[in-house]
């Protein structure tokens, strides 16, 4: 069956912004606007809760109008039980729900994304020693190019756009496609993406001389498939890379600064080095799959990660969510892990792992209950669980902090 890449691709990513912003907002219905309103500015905030607590973040949506006009995330702190402690209100209009991102350079960091349907021109860093939130805004634009995504592996920070920096549109090329833009806030440079070539919202990948990232296929007659698409970091062309079969989707995975790691929906895994050569693995466990841009990789350590993917089964005719572990350098690999709190029919969040605590937190949402209550899971480094506890709107908690 022939269909759009890009559009399933946007489609996929457009539900699963809804799912956020029903939750939030009926976490709002549900929560009124009785708790005390203790700032209008997220930075302000140390997230440090008292001795044996948690806090929950809940971001409110701020597109949604309200009849008071407030647009309030809650900070919720509860104990190790999940008794609810205290509720908070921070009505701080920039801020909304975020999708968290980790590099390795910079291991005491969480990059935010807010939602895309937010067309914010900043996007915030959290700093795990002090336990803040800070702000970055993009101030070196004509145009509102509205960010996409800051989820990104390599020395510096790179983020995606919704529109061209050149026009501040969404601009389609007949025949063609849509460019977008990549940019590199240390050094303000600036790239415009080939209009066939759409970037998804996997990461991006910096190496020393290029950013790399996914595009998504389009499987009409004179079409471009999907592909790994290298930019020069001076001239801002373009280079295609493809494996030996034309897959669904890649997935852009992690970069060392030299070597590039991809995945695809066919179960292939590609390692491409600095000279453009591609190692390409086939691994049964990753057919069928696809690796959600809300679950990004959690790497543990320079070489390990951690990941929840989306696998359908076909002799099932249904969706699967799993654990896996990816091993990058030499002895590059994926593995499902058996975990035995898992289930691979409820939705999973992966929210981050902190490496001072050497631990990660991840939200589940029980798929056969009719209930918005799910557990908040804290694990160790080699994914034992360390606590379970019910909470409420799983699917709405975008950060918790011990």
């Amino acid at each position: 069956m022939k269909f759009n890449k890009k559009i399933v691709v946007s489609s996929i990513v457009t539900i699963l912004s809804v799912i956020t912003i029903y939750t939030a907002y009926r976490f709002l219905e549900t929560k009124g606007t009785q708790a005390p309103v203790i700032s209008d500015d997220i930075t302000s905030i140390t997230f440090k809760p008292s001795d044996g607590h948690i806090f929950l973040l809940y971001p409110y949506l701020n597109i949604w109008e309200k009849k008071d006009g407030a647009e309030d995330t809650y900070l919720v702190e509860i104990d190790r039980e999940g008794k609810v402690i205290k509720e908070e209100v921070i009505q701080d209009p920039d801020f909304g729900p975020i999708s968290l991102d980790q590099k390795t350079t910079r291991p005491d960091t969480l990059f935010a994304s807010l939602n895309s349907a937010q067309y914010a021109n900043h996007f915030y860093t959290f700093n795990l020693n002090t336990k803040q939130f800070q702000k970055e805004r993009i101030t070196y634009f004509e145009h509102d190019v509205m960010l996409d995504s800051v989820s990104h592996q390599g020395e510096d920070t790179w983020f995606k756009s919704i529109v061209s920096h050149e026009t501040g549109t969404q601009t389609y090329v007949e025949g063609l496609g849509m460019s977008t833009t990549i940019s590199n806030v240390e050094e303000q440079k600036v790239y415009l993406t080939p209009p066939e070539y759409l970037p998804t919202p996997s990461p991006l990948l910096e190496t020393r001389n290029q950013i790399a990232y996914v595009s998504a296929g389009d499987e009409s007659t004179d079409g471009e498939e999907a592909a790994m698409v290298f930019l020069d970091r001076v001239t801002g062309e373009a280079k295609v890379y493809r494996g030996e079969e034309d897959p669904y989707e890649y997935t852009a995975l992690h970069t060392d600064g030299v070597n590039t790691y991809f995945a695809d929906s066919l179960g292939n895994m590609h390692q491409i080095d600095a000279t453009g050569k591609n190692t390409e693995k086939h691994y049964k466990v990753i057919e069928n799959a696809y690796y959600n841009a809300h679950n990004a990789i959690r790497m543990i350590n320079e070489n390990e990660g951690y990941q929840v993917v989306m696998k359908y089964n076909p002799e099932t005719s249904t969706e699967e969510r799993m654990m896996v572990k990816w091993t990058f350098g030499k002895d590059f690999s994926v593995e499902k892990m058996d975990l035995p709190y898992w289930n691979d029919n409820n939705l999973y969040r992966y929210l981050y792992h902190d490496p001072i605590l050497k631990r990660s937190y991840l939200v589940e949402l029980d798929a056969e209950e009719e209930t918005e209550t799910g557990r908040l899971l804290i694990v160790d480094e080699q994914l034992k669980l360390i606590n379970s506890i019910r909470i409420e709107d799983p699917l709405g908690l975008d950060f918790v902090a011990e």
